[in-house]
């Protein structure tokens, strides 16, 4: 997707809260042209750095829980958060799209999912999240299947200098990172490294290590064109317990990634991009009884042209390919080596018939060299009622491709019988989402509001089933269900030095054929708050409150029924300078209130995070 100039970039870290409240700021995840959030066709979560740094959270998986309608929680495991959006089909969380400056963190290996890859991230190094709350699969293809994470980190140019910092604490806890940044306007340059770890649950072998480097250089080549290119490997060492033994293992998996964006600025309205990705998995895991080991590759090219006719036209369009292959004897017995490849086209266009309304049309079609070709159109119109509030209405259509393993598996235990034996039948999931929206800016009390409702119709969903005569799980699609409701999200900042957050979700899901089973029944919470506080208090001190809550809720294939959670986070941060270095120093309490039950798995102990408390101390020199 496009990236922000440098200058653009500079611009938008000098903002002011007041400039946040008075002047939209822009995003590029809906439609990939830059919208003010009164324009886009959806609902959209904005967490900027400041944010992001106040929030103490430890990855972005946290983060999430700034945002309506997220599912955070661990599933079972301490060593591996994870973040849903509206229901939670499996505890894999394979149904939503996460990006880092154009790159997608979409596993390749077993049955795909974000959740991995977003532990490898440095929070010191992103400058926004943008949160596209609904599915967007008409911009980004499959898996934007209900929602869109995107990353943007910081210019290089924006981080010139030194910065170390560490977090301490009970649990385990052991974070630490370094970073240094150095160059001029037509050449940036960083360079990140860091590591974390902790002890995950108190009564679970799932400790937690996380080591990661990242590079990102920014060129100015001339004055209209720049490049960007990203690097960077993760090593991860993740705890589990088998849930059928007392048994712990170790599950391993590293990433390494070399993304290239080039863009030329042709005018002050239209751009050329073109980027090149290439991503590398290795997963090791040895089940009781099993194997998987595997290695991916993936390759991604991509062209994206923004123009415009008239002062009432924007126009984006473009293609790419994707090529993507499985090494694994354990999960492939027959065929080790398996590959697709993926060819899609996309475009939108915003047409402005009056200055009260804008439409947005556009889609993406995707074809993909096993399953075959899927489409997805979107249709929205904003109406701007009056300055400052916004009226929505629209429709568009998603779908999330089969994984490799979920085509093409023949996985057996170590006596040789299958467990896992796909059958190459399984077709893309498909979810027909409709929506009306209100956004309003009500800048008088400095007060931004959002309200979306939505009916969400999902066909097609795969699931594990064993055939009449057979001994292995087949992948499936199953019949259709559907999930309606609302949600909200309000920030208010009455008086200088003091901003409020509060996010509701209200949620039902009607399963498949009026299913009389309880875990059909509350796959979906029917209610998801949550609440942050950012207070400014004298002498550079700075408080964060934060308060989550999700209902009670089934992960399928894995849990009892989950009571009510709730966490409630407390940090208190004081900023101070020693000579020319920028310090703060902050204390953390994680589950303040104390304990809360997590997760609730079939005959095995239950899951409680427990009351934590972190230290952590940062310098910028």
């Amino acid at each position: 997707m496009p990236l922000l100039s440098a200058a653009s970039l500079a611009c938008a870290a000098d903002l002011s809260e007041q400039d946040y409240f008075t002047e939209l700021p822009e995003v590029l995840t809906v439609t990939r042209l830059a919208q003010p959030l009164s324009d886009t066709p959806g609902a959209v979560t904005m967490i900027d750095r400041e944010a992001i740094r106040r929030s103490g959270a430890r990855d972005v998986t946290e983060l999430l829980r700034l945002a309506p309608g997220f599912i955070v929680n661990h599933n079972g495991s301490g060593a591996r958060p994870v973040a849903s959006y509206h229901a939670d089909y499996d505890g894999i969380v394979r149904h939503l799209q996460v990006m880092v400056d154009g790159r997608s963190l979409y596993s390749s290996l077993l049955v795909g999912t974000s959740s991995y890859a977003m532990m490898g991230l440095v929070l010191e190094d992103i400058e926004r999240i943008e949160i596209l709350r609904g599915s967007n699969s008409a911009t980004f293809g499959a898996n934007a299947f209900m929602g869109v994470v995107n990353i943007v980190t910081r210019h290089a140019m924006d981080s010139h200098g030194k910065m170390v910092a560490v977090n301490l604490g009970e649990g385990g806890v052991r974070d630490g990172m370094a970073r240094i940044g150095w160059g001029d306007r037509s050449a940036s340059y960083r360079l990140t490294v860091a590591r974390q770890g902790d002890a995950g649950y108190a009564n679970q072998a799932d400790d937690k290590k996380i080591e990661q480097g990242h590079f990102r250089a920014d060129w100015r080549l001339s004055s209209s064109d720049e490049l960007m290119l990203t690097a960077g490997h993760a090593r991860y060492a993740l705890g589990l317990q088998d849930s059928t033994t007392a048994a712990g293992r170790t599950e391993f998996w590293r990433n390494s990634y070399l993304n290239l964006n080039w863009t030329r600025q042709l005018n002050a309205t239209d751009a050329l991009k073109l980027s090149a990705n290439f991503d590398n998995e290795r997963y090791i895991d040895f089940f009781p009884y099993y194997r998987a080991d595997g290695v991916s590759q993936r390759s991604e090219f991509e062209m994206q042209h923004v123009f415009s006719a008239g002062t009432d036209w924007r126009f984006v369009w473009g293609g790419q390919y994707r090529r993507e292959q499985v090494v694994s004897g354990d999960l492939f017995p027959q065929q080790p080596t398996q590959r697709f490849q993926v060819w899609r086209g996309f475009g939108n266009i915003e047409w402005r018939p009056h200055t009260q309304w804008v439409l947005n049309v556009g889609g993406l079609v995707e074809n993909h060299s096993i399953v075959g070709t899927s489409t997805a159109p979107r249709f929205m119109v904003n109406f701007h009622a009056l300055p400052g509030h916004t009226l929505r209405a629209g429709t568009t259509t998603a779908f999330k491709q089969p994984t490799l393993f979920e085509l093409r598996t023949d996985w057996r235990d170590s006596n040789g019988v299958a467990k896992f034996r796909a059958t190459g039948n399984a077709r893309a999931e498909r979810v027909d989402a409709t929506e009306l929206g209100y956004f309003g800016n009500f800048h008088r009390w400095r007060l931004t509001a959002d309200v979306r409702v939505f009916n969400e119709q999902i066909h097609s969903l795969l699931g594990y089933s064993v055939p009449p005569g057979g001994t292995a799980n087949d992948v499936v699609n199953k019949v259709a269900n559907s999930q309606y409701g609302w949600e909200s999200q309000l920030r208010w900042r009455p008086w200088d030095g003091t901003e409020l957050w509060a996010n509701y979700t209200r949620l039902r899901l009607i399963p498949e054929a009026a299913s009389p089973a309880p875990q059909d029944r509350y796959r979906a919470p029917r209610n998801i708050s949550s609440i942050a506080w950012f207070q400014s208090l004298p002498y550079n001190v700075e408080m964060t409150l934060i308060h989550y809550m999700v209902a009670e809720r089934f992960v399928i294939r894995l849990s009892d029924l989950i009571p009510d959670f709730q966490q409630t986070d407390l940090r208190l941060a004081r900023k101070f300078s020693m000579g020319t270095t920028k310090a703060e120093a902050a204390v953390m309490v994680r589950a303040a209130g104390g304990g809360d039950l997590d997760f609730v798995e079939r005959n095995r102990p239950a899951y409680y995070v427990d009351r934590r408390i972190h230290a952590s101390l940062r310098l910028e020199f």
